[in-house]
């Protein structure tokens, strides 16, 4: 209970800092806002989504394993994931609701957002999470692997890669029919995140979905939306949420 309250403090604490962001978040909760976005792009009610973004913390083994890792996140004096970010919980929502066989993700760090993935597979009983991390170890605890926060049981459903997704992601890619789901997490230049948008956008299938971490750091995933033709697009708390129609041309 005492992890529930801190970090219910710490959310008080920031729509106090910033209220109007919270009136604005406020209004997204009540209309079902994200939610509503998130069933179009992957046909599922928008009720349905509200109900997947409860789960993680009604797991017992999952909301364990994150109350286990709070205290080491805590003590790492850098910008880290926050354990129980809606943005995280957004993105489970969207890999539950869509089922998807075949993610591919960039950048894994602690692993919280590999985690989350991993259950929402696991929850939807099938799918596996190809992961990609250059292993820089400068947002870990001390003593910590990279995607230590991954449960064991959950990493059946994981392909981990370390390396740099310059020579990985192409060569991954090549070795899959299609994907379903693209996750860019790695490094947040324009440069760099235009180009494994570019690259992984001809292996996504038709309906497929991109995601984008911290889309709002600079204008690749705006810029790209627009080259892919892109129905479907929208920036939620920081992520960028696309579908990928086909019949468009490819970006380059």
């Amino acid at each position: 209970m005492h992890w529930i309250l801190s970090n219910f403090r710490k959310r008080i604490a920031f729509a106090t800092r910033n209220p109007a962001y919270a009136v604005k978040a406020l209004f997204r909760e009540v209309s079902l806002s994200d939610e509503r976005f998130l069933s179009k792009i992957t046909g599922c009610r928008a009720t349905q989504i509200r109900a997947f973004l409860h789960e993680p913390l009604q797991t017992p083994e999952f909301a364990a394993c994150l109350r286990a890792s709070q205290s080491a996140m805590a003590n790492v004096g850098i910008y880290s994931a926050d354990l129980y970010a809606k943005k995280t919980l957004l993105q489970y929502a969207a890999i539950r609701a869509l089922q998807p066989d075949r993610i591919v993700e960039t950048g894994v760090a602690n692993g919280v957002s590999s985690a989350y993935l991993l259950l929402a597979l696991e929850k939807n009983g099938h799918g596996t999470l190809h992961s990609v991390e250059i292993g820089d170890t400068r947002y870990l605890p001390a003593g910590k692997a990279t995607g230590w926060i991954v449960p064991e049981e959950l990493r059946h459903r994981w392909d981990f890669r370390i390396g740099d997704s310059k020579k990985i992601l192409p060569e991954l890619l090549q070795t899959l029919p299609h994907i379903d789901v693209f996750i860019h997490d790695s490094l947040h230049t324009y440069e760099h995140m235009l180009w494994e948008f570019r690259t992984a956008f001809p292996f996504v299938r038709a309906g497929g979905l991109i995601f984008s971490d911290d889309a709002l750091w600079n204008n690749a995933f705006t810029d790209f939306a627009r080259e892919a033709d892109a129905h479907y697009a929208a920036i939620i708390r920081g992520v960028g949420f696309l579908q990928i129609q086909r019949g468009v041309s490819t970006p380059s």
